[in-house]
Protein backbone atom coordinates (compact mmCIF):
# COMPACT_ATOMS: atom_id res chain seq x y z
CA UNK A 1 0.00 0.00 0.00
CA UNK A 2 1.19 3.44 -0.91
CA UNK A 3 2.84 5.31 2.18
CA UNK A 4 1.26 8.37 1.98
CA UNK A 5 -2.42 6.43 1.30
CA UNK A 6 -1.58 5.05 4.39
CA UNK A 7 -1.46 8.19 6.24
CA UNK A 8 -4.28 9.52 4.43
CA UNK A 9 -6.77 6.59 5.39
CA UNK A 10 -5.24 6.73 9.19
CA UNK A 11 -5.90 10.85 9.45
CA UNK A 12 -9.31 10.07 8.28
CA UNK A 13 -9.76 7.51 10.59
CA UNK A 14 -8.19 9.33 13.78
CA UNK A 15 -10.57 12.44 13.16
CA UNK A 16 -13.88 10.37 12.48
CA UNK A 17 -12.62 8.97 16.46
CA UNK A 18 -12.15 12.03 17.71
CA UNK A 19 -14.84 13.39 16.80
CA UNK A 20 -17.30 10.60 17.75
CA UNK A 21 -15.03 10.92 21.39
CA UNK A 22 -15.69 14.70 21.07
CA UNK A 23 -19.44 14.25 20.72
CA UNK A 24 -19.86 11.83 23.55
CA UNK A 25 -17.56 13.57 25.90
CA UNK A 26 -19.63 17.34 25.19
CA UNK A 27 -22.74 15.55 26.21
CA UNK A 28 -24.53 16.60 29.91
CA UNK A 29 -25.51 14.23 32.28
CA UNK A 30 -28.82 14.88 32.91
CA UNK A 31 -31.57 13.68 35.26
CA UNK A 32 -35.40 14.20 35.61
CA UNK A 33 -37.60 13.35 39.08
CA UNK A 34 -41.64 13.81 39.82
CA UNK A 35 -43.63 12.51 42.74
CA UNK A 36 -44.97 9.59 42.50
CA UNK A 37 -48.32 10.85 43.86
CA UNK A 38 -50.17 13.85 43.16
CA UNK A 39 -53.42 15.70 44.36
CA UNK A 40 -56.19 16.88 42.03
CA UNK A 41 -58.27 20.06 42.51
CA UNK A 42 -61.70 20.55 41.17
CA UNK A 43 -62.04 23.66 39.50
CA UNK A 44 -65.74 23.01 37.84
CA UNK A 45 -68.35 20.62 37.94
CA UNK A 46 -71.29 20.28 35.71
CA UNK A 47 -74.24 17.94 35.22
CA UNK A 48 -72.14 15.79 32.85
CA UNK A 49 -68.42 15.85 33.99
CA UNK A 50 -65.77 17.84 36.33
CA UNK A 51 -62.98 19.42 35.90
CA UNK A 52 -59.88 18.63 37.81
CA UNK A 53 -56.59 20.34 37.63
CA UNK A 54 -53.20 18.58 38.15
CA UNK A 55 -50.03 20.49 39.13
CA UNK A 56 -46.96 18.01 37.98
CA UNK A 57 -43.55 19.35 39.34
CA UNK A 58 -40.46 18.56 37.35
CA UNK A 59 -37.10 18.80 39.00
CA UNK A 60 -33.99 18.79 36.34
CA UNK A 61 -30.54 18.13 37.09
CA UNK A 62 -28.19 19.01 34.60
CA UNK A 63 -24.30 18.16 34.96
CA UNK A 64 -21.99 20.13 32.52
CA UNK A 65 -18.71 18.40 32.63
CA UNK A 66 -17.06 20.84 29.65
CA UNK A 67 -17.56 23.70 31.56
CA UNK A 68 -19.10 25.37 28.58
CA UNK A 69 -19.39 29.24 28.50
CA UNK A 70 -22.27 31.10 29.49
CA UNK A 71 -23.64 32.13 26.02
CA UNK A 72 -23.80 27.96 25.08
CA UNK A 73 -26.27 26.23 26.97
CA UNK A 74 -25.60 22.71 28.31
CA UNK A 75 -29.14 21.52 26.31
CA UNK A 76 -31.15 22.97 23.37
CA UNK A 77 -34.71 22.03 25.17
CA UNK A 78 -37.27 20.32 26.96
CA UNK A 79 -40.46 18.37 25.63
CA UNK A 80 -43.00 17.20 28.02
CA UNK A 81 -45.62 15.13 27.42
CA UNK A 82 -48.75 14.02 29.48
CA UNK A 83 -52.12 12.32 29.30
CA UNK A 84 -54.23 10.43 31.76
CA UNK A 85 -54.22 6.72 31.43
CA UNK A 86 -57.91 6.54 30.94
CA UNK A 87 -57.69 9.14 27.94
CA UNK A 88 -59.34 12.20 29.74
CA UNK A 89 -59.94 15.08 27.55
CA UNK A 90 -57.74 17.73 28.34
CA UNK A 91 -59.42 20.81 29.00
CA UNK A 92 -56.50 23.50 29.91
CA UNK A 93 -53.20 23.61 30.63
CA UNK A 94 -50.16 26.06 31.96
CA UNK A 95 -47.82 27.35 31.01
CA UNK A 96 -49.01 28.62 27.40
CA UNK A 97 -47.02 29.74 24.46
CA UNK A 98 -44.54 32.51 25.72
CA UNK A 99 -42.48 34.94 23.22
CA UNK A 100 -39.41 36.74 24.24
CA UNK A 101 -36.45 38.61 22.92
CA UNK A 102 -32.94 39.13 23.80
CA UNK A 103 -33.67 43.14 22.72
CA UNK A 104 -34.27 45.30 26.03
CA UNK A 105 -36.86 46.93 23.68
CA UNK A 106 -37.82 48.04 20.43
CA UNK A 107 -34.98 48.28 17.73
CA UNK A 108 -34.52 52.16 16.26
CA UNK A 109 -33.02 52.53 12.63
CA UNK A 110 -32.02 56.05 11.44
CA UNK A 111 -30.55 56.27 7.68
CA UNK A 112 -29.28 59.35 6.47
CA UNK A 113 -28.22 60.57 2.95
CA UNK A 114 -26.41 63.16 2.05
CA UNK A 115 -25.54 64.56 -1.01
CA UNK A 116 -23.08 67.59 -2.05
CA UNK A 117 -22.10 69.32 -5.85
CA UNK A 118 -19.00 72.02 -6.11
CA UNK A 119 -18.15 73.92 -8.52
CA UNK A 120 -14.93 76.24 -8.57
CA UNK A 121 -13.21 78.33 -11.22
CA UNK A 122 -9.67 79.43 -10.86
CA UNK A 123 -7.88 81.41 -12.88
CA UNK A 124 -4.39 82.98 -12.25
CA UNK A 125 -2.32 85.17 -14.54
CA UNK A 126 0.67 87.56 -15.07
CA UNK A 127 1.30 89.96 -17.93
CA UNK A 128 4.44 91.28 -18.16
CA UNK A 129 5.55 93.94 -17.73
CA UNK A 130 1.66 95.05 -16.74
CA UNK A 131 1.38 93.12 -13.80
CA UNK A 132 -0.67 90.10 -12.63
CA UNK A 133 -4.34 89.15 -12.12
CA UNK A 134 -6.75 86.74 -10.60
CA UNK A 135 -10.05 85.69 -11.66
CA UNK A 136 -12.31 83.19 -9.41
CA UNK A 137 -16.11 81.79 -8.49
CA UNK A 138 -17.18 79.01 -6.51
CA UNK A 139 -20.76 77.14 -6.27
CA UNK A 140 -21.59 74.81 -3.19
CA UNK A 141 -25.10 72.95 -3.24
CA UNK A 142 -25.91 70.41 -0.67
CA UNK A 143 -28.94 68.17 -0.38
CA UNK A 144 -29.42 65.94 3.07
CA UNK A 145 -32.21 63.80 3.66
CA UNK A 146 -32.25 61.65 7.09
CA UNK A 147 -35.61 59.10 7.81
CA UNK A 148 -35.90 57.49 11.51
CA UNK A 149 -38.10 54.74 12.61
CA UNK A 150 -38.82 51.62 14.40
CA UNK A 151 -39.36 48.32 14.19
CA UNK A 152 -40.22 44.88 16.52
CA UNK A 153 -37.18 43.35 18.10
CA UNK A 154 -37.28 39.52 16.90
CA UNK A 155 -38.98 37.10 18.72
CA UNK A 156 -38.34 33.64 19.80
CA UNK A 157 -41.10 31.06 21.63
CA UNK A 158 -39.34 30.28 24.89
CA UNK A 159 -42.22 28.34 25.90
CA UNK A 160 -44.41 26.32 23.08
CA UNK A 161 -47.35 24.17 24.64
CA UNK A 162 -50.46 22.70 22.71
CA UNK A 163 -52.93 19.40 22.95
CA UNK A 164 -51.78 15.99 21.46
CA UNK A 165 -53.83 13.19 20.25
CA UNK A 166 -57.00 15.29 19.66
CA UNK A 167 -56.97 16.59 22.59
CA UNK A 168 -56.35 13.86 25.13
CA UNK A 169 -53.12 14.74 26.12
CA UNK A 170 -50.89 18.32 26.01
CA UNK A 171 -47.37 18.84 25.29
CA UNK A 172 -44.84 21.32 26.76
CA UNK A 173 -41.55 22.63 24.74
CA UNK A 174 -39.02 24.67 26.78
CA UNK A 175 -36.16 26.52 25.18
CA UNK A 176 -32.84 27.80 27.21
CA UNK A 177 -32.28 31.11 26.25
CA UNK A 178 -30.71 33.68 28.02
CA UNK A 179 -33.54 34.63 30.22
CA UNK A 180 -34.86 31.12 31.12
CA UNK A 181 -32.65 28.59 32.63
CA UNK A 182 -34.25 24.71 32.51
CA UNK A 183 -32.42 23.06 35.99
CA UNK A 184 -34.17 23.35 38.62
CA UNK A 185 -38.25 22.77 39.63
CA UNK A 186 -40.81 23.56 36.67
CA UNK A 187 -44.78 23.55 37.20
CA UNK A 188 -46.68 22.42 34.65
CA UNK A 189 -50.42 22.44 34.87
CA UNK A 190 -53.12 20.70 33.29
CA UNK A 191 -56.97 20.67 33.59
CA UNK A 192 -59.04 17.19 32.60
CA UNK A 193 -62.25 16.50 32.23
CA UNK A 194 -63.35 13.52 34.08
CA UNK A 195 -66.59 11.45 35.26
CA UNK A 196 -68.74 12.31 37.93
CA UNK A 197 -67.96 9.66 39.89
CA UNK A 198 -63.76 9.79 39.40
CA UNK A 199 -61.78 9.55 42.43
CA UNK A 200 -58.43 9.39 40.62
CA UNK A 201 -56.25 7.32 38.11
CA UNK A 202 -52.76 7.51 36.39
CA UNK A 203 -51.03 10.04 34.03
CA UNK A 204 -48.30 9.28 31.76
CA UNK A 205 -45.42 11.65 31.92
CA UNK A 206 -42.29 11.87 29.19
CA UNK A 207 -39.64 13.64 29.41
CA UNK A 208 -36.79 14.40 26.76
CA UNK A 209 -33.94 16.68 26.77
CA UNK A 210 -32.86 17.79 23.36
CA UNK A 211 -29.01 19.34 23.03
CA UNK A 212 -27.36 19.91 19.85
CA UNK A 213 -24.47 17.70 17.93
CA UNK A 214 -22.04 19.77 16.64
CA UNK A 215 -19.82 17.44 14.40
CA UNK A 216 -16.05 17.76 12.95
CA UNK A 217 -17.69 17.91 9.50
CA UNK A 218 -21.25 18.61 8.69
CA UNK A 219 -23.91 20.27 10.04
CA UNK A 220 -25.19 21.41 13.71
CA UNK A 221 -28.21 18.50 13.98
CA UNK A 222 -30.45 18.27 17.56
CA UNK A 223 -30.16 14.40 19.16
CA UNK A 224 -31.81 13.30 22.18
CA UNK A 225 -29.94 13.61 25.09
CA UNK A 226 -31.98 11.74 27.79
CA UNK A 227 -35.66 10.20 27.88
CA UNK A 228 -37.39 9.39 31.31
CA UNK A 229 -40.77 8.14 31.63
CA UNK A 230 -42.77 8.40 35.01
CA UNK A 231 -46.24 7.15 36.03
CA UNK A 232 -48.07 9.75 38.39
CA UNK A 233 -50.84 8.30 40.62
CA UNK A 234 -53.46 10.88 40.69
CA UNK A 235 -56.17 11.24 43.58
CA UNK A 236 -58.87 13.77 44.33
CA UNK A 237 -57.83 16.05 46.72
CA UNK A 238 -58.70 15.49 50.26
CA UNK A 239 -59.31 11.79 49.80
CA UNK A 240 -57.05 9.96 52.23
CA UNK A 241 -58.20 5.96 51.17
CA UNK A 242 -58.03 7.67 47.22
CA UNK A 243 -54.67 8.80 48.00
CA UNK A 244 -53.40 5.52 49.66
CA UNK A 245 -54.87 3.20 46.87
CA UNK A 246 -52.85 5.77 43.94
CA UNK A 247 -49.95 5.12 45.54
CA UNK A 248 -50.84 1.51 45.54
CA UNK A 249 -51.77 1.70 41.79
CA UNK A 250 -48.60 3.35 40.84
CA UNK A 251 -46.29 0.30 42.37
CA UNK A 252 -48.23 -1.90 40.94
CA UNK A 253 -47.55 -0.25 37.47
CA UNK A 254 -44.25 0.00 38.22
CA UNK A 255 -43.70 -3.92 38.52
CA UNK A 256 -45.75 -4.81 35.84
CA UNK A 257 -43.77 -2.24 33.80
CA UNK A 258 -40.13 -3.60 34.88
CA UNK A 259 -41.89 -7.62 34.20
CA UNK A 260 -43.17 -6.56 30.82
CA UNK A 261 -39.71 -5.46 29.76
CA UNK A 262 -37.64 -8.68 31.28
CA UNK A 263 -40.01 -10.73 29.15
CA UNK A 264 -41.22 -12.17 31.96
CA UNK A 265 -44.82 -13.64 30.20
CA UNK A 266 -42.73 -15.37 27.94
CA UNK A 267 -40.73 -18.06 29.81
CA UNK A 268 -42.16 -20.91 28.87
CA UNK A 269 -41.12 -23.68 26.88
CA UNK A 270 -43.62 -23.46 23.74
CA UNK A 271 -42.13 -19.92 23.65
CA UNK A 272 -38.89 -20.98 23.42
CA UNK A 273 -39.34 -23.35 20.65
CA UNK A 274 -41.35 -20.74 18.98
CA UNK A 275 -38.27 -18.58 19.42
CA UNK A 276 -35.71 -20.34 18.13
CA UNK A 277 -37.69 -21.92 15.26
CA UNK A 278 -39.64 -19.45 13.71
CA UNK A 279 -37.95 -17.51 10.87
CA UNK A 280 -36.09 -14.12 11.64
CA UNK A 281 -38.74 -11.76 10.09
CA UNK A 282 -41.75 -12.93 12.44
CA UNK A 283 -39.48 -13.20 15.80
CA UNK A 284 -40.50 -9.05 15.87
CA UNK A 285 -44.16 -10.11 16.30
CA UNK A 286 -43.15 -12.83 18.96
CA UNK A 287 -41.35 -10.45 21.11
CA UNK A 288 -43.45 -8.24 21.41
CA UNK A 289 -46.09 -10.25 23.18
CA UNK A 290 -45.53 -8.50 26.99
CA UNK A 291 -45.36 -5.61 25.79
CA UNK A 292 -49.10 -6.38 24.33
CA UNK A 293 -50.23 -8.04 27.46
CA UNK A 294 -49.36 -4.96 29.70
CA UNK A 295 -50.98 -2.74 27.12
CA UNK A 296 -53.76 -4.33 27.41
CA UNK A 297 -53.77 -4.81 31.40
CA UNK A 298 -53.21 -0.90 31.66
CA UNK A 299 -55.68 0.01 29.12
CA UNK A 300 -58.69 -1.96 30.91
CA UNK A 301 -58.99 -4.09 27.62
CA UNK A 302 -57.98 -7.55 28.95
CA UNK A 303 -60.01 -9.35 32.06
CA UNK A 304 -57.38 -10.79 34.30
CA UNK A 305 -60.07 -13.56 35.05
CA UNK A 306 -60.46 -14.93 31.80
CA UNK A 307 -58.14 -13.91 29.61
CA UNK A 308 -56.14 -16.71 27.95
CA UNK A 309 -52.88 -14.78 26.83
CA UNK A 310 -52.53 -13.70 30.68
CA UNK A 311 -53.73 -17.49 31.96
CA UNK A 312 -50.54 -18.32 30.59
CA UNK A 313 -48.20 -15.84 32.31
CA UNK A 314 -46.06 -16.97 35.09
CA UNK A 315 -47.81 -17.01 38.83
CA UNK A 316 -45.76 -13.52 40.08
CA UNK A 317 -47.17 -11.84 36.78
CA UNK A 318 -50.71 -12.76 37.23
CA UNK A 319 -51.02 -12.12 41.00
CA UNK A 320 -49.62 -8.47 40.24
CA UNK A 321 -52.27 -8.31 36.64
CA UNK A 322 -54.92 -9.18 39.52
CA UNK A 323 -53.77 -6.62 42.70
CA UNK A 324 -53.34 -3.82 39.88
CA UNK A 325 -56.77 -4.82 38.09
CA UNK A 326 -58.56 -4.47 42.04
CA UNK A 327 -56.79 -1.28 42.81
CA UNK A 328 -58.10 0.53 39.55
CA UNK A 329 -61.19 -0.65 40.10
CA UNK A 330 -61.47 0.45 43.39
CA UNK A 331 -59.84 3.95 42.80
CA UNK A 332 -62.14 4.30 39.95
CA UNK A 333 -65.29 3.15 41.24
Amino acid sequence: MDVQLAKGISLVVFLSVFSHQGVFAETPIVRFDMPAVVPAVETSASSGHREVTVALPLSSLIVDTTRRSGSTPPIDHLLVKCATRDQHPVVGFLPKTELETDYAGPISITQKRETTDNIGVNVDGSYHPFGGGHLGADSSDKDSDASQFTKHAPMQAVVASGTTDRGRGVYFKLRWTAQQVLEGEKIFQVSFAVPTGWRGGLVDVTVVAKGTNKPLFGDEKLLDIHTQQFVVAVHQEKDAKAAEIAMRLAQLDHRLAEMSRDNSGGATLADWIRKTLIPMADRKSQDDRPAHWYQRVIGGTADPHTDKEIAKLPMPVRVTVLDYADASRKLTQ
